[in-house]
């Protein structure tokens, strides 16, 4: 991938700004700056945990796909789009206690001004982080003032695991100045949550930042998770080490007891929902979006380890659903109406 970086007019704060070229038929801005590097953490010595199996198999994962640096020495790529105050779910989340619509207009669950859809898989075993093989896409989302499509995994911990961190690609016009995929991260403090791709997000990737227009890697498979490392929680994306929120952000957050694979869809756009989850297919279709390699992290051994005992939701079938399709792997989604 091609570089393009252009300097700024010295009074503005920002050191950097650019813009990204894709090596494709097709020319891709990324609409980023590039800002003082904060890293104060070291980082893992190693690259992200590999994925293996009960038998001790090594699973290979693709990626990263982009290696060249957006931005110089002692600068790192920050984000110019996207709502970081824009609402979050989770499949946790039982309904909202200051609905802003009649249940009438929700057949999901009530959260903010928005009816949430989730299909997801998940399994509670105490471990260091988790990961998956997720399939980047581009669902459409129609907009009913504010909502999202989004795919992710999240570890979660502590009482009721409302300790969260989530990594994962949304896809919402109201959050953002298009139609595309991007790059986000958010966690959950005692099950309040905070903000998209800040709220004390360090950013350590030259190459990935949260924001990122991710539409140059649909159909990818892009391996992304968690581990917790030298008190911190780390996250990479595409196989490349992406960042980590400050273990000091929770009190005693050191291990999840519960590991989450999900699609989410936020619509405010009547019944039914108007906005594809995944790719629009039903898993029951061979060209569903998938989720695959649903591992948890021991970071002793430094092995994700890819097992087969996640359970599966849907909250609206009709609309949205999930199947178990093979060994830690499911196909997700579904059109709305």
């Amino acid at each position: 991938m091609n570089a393009r970086v252009t300097l700024c007019l010295p009074l503005l704060p920002l050191l950097l700004t650019g813009s990204a070229r894709a090596e494709s038929s097709s020319i891709l801005e990324f609409d980023y700056a590039c800002v003082d590097q904060r890293q104060t953490a070291e980082r893992p010595p190693f690259d992200p945990p590999l994925i293996v199996d009960p038998a001790g198999n090594r699973i290979i994962p693709e990626g990263p796909i982009f290696t060249e640096p957006l931005c110089p020495e002692g600068t790192v790529p920050l984000s110019l789009v996207g709502d970081p105050n824009a609402e979050k779910g989770n499949p946790l989340i039982t309904g909202d206690s200051s609905p802003m619509f009649p249940d009438a207009d929700c057949d999901g669950i009530s959260w903010y001004g928005s009816c949430y859809y989730y299909a997801s898989a998940s399994y509670q075993r105490q471990a260091d982080g988790g990961g998956m093989t997720l399939t980047i896409e581009r669902p459409t989302y129609v907009s009913g003032g504010s909502g999202h499509t989004l795919a992710e995994v999240a570890a979660q911990g502590g009482p009721g695991n409302g300790n969260i961190v989530e990594v994962g690609w949304n896809v919402s016009s109201d959050q953002y100045p298009d139609s595309d995929p991007h790059l986000f991260v958010y966690h959950w403090i005692n099950g309040v949550g905070t903000c998209y791709d800040g709220c004390s997000w360090t950013q350590v990737s030259k190459t990935y930042f949260p924001g990122m227009n991710l539409s140059s890697l649909i159909g990818h498979k892009s391996y992304s998770g968690w581990v917790y490392w030298n008190s911190n929680w780390w996250a990479w994306f595409d196989n490349q080490w992406l960042g980590y929120f400050p273990g000091t952000q929770w009190e005693g957050y050191r291990q999840n007891g519960l590991t989450q694979w999900f699609g989410e869809v936020a619509s405010s756009n009547g019944i039914p929902p108007r906005t594809q989850m995944g790719n629009g297919l039903f898993p029951t279709n061979p060209g569903a979006a998938k989720m695959e390699t649903l591992c948890d992290v021991n970071s002793t051994d430094w092995v994700c380890w890819y097992r087969d005992l996640q359970s599966i939701h849907a909250t609206v079938p009709a609309y949205y659903d999930i199947l178990h399709i093979g060994f830690g792997a499911t196909r997700y989604g579904g059109p709305g109406m």
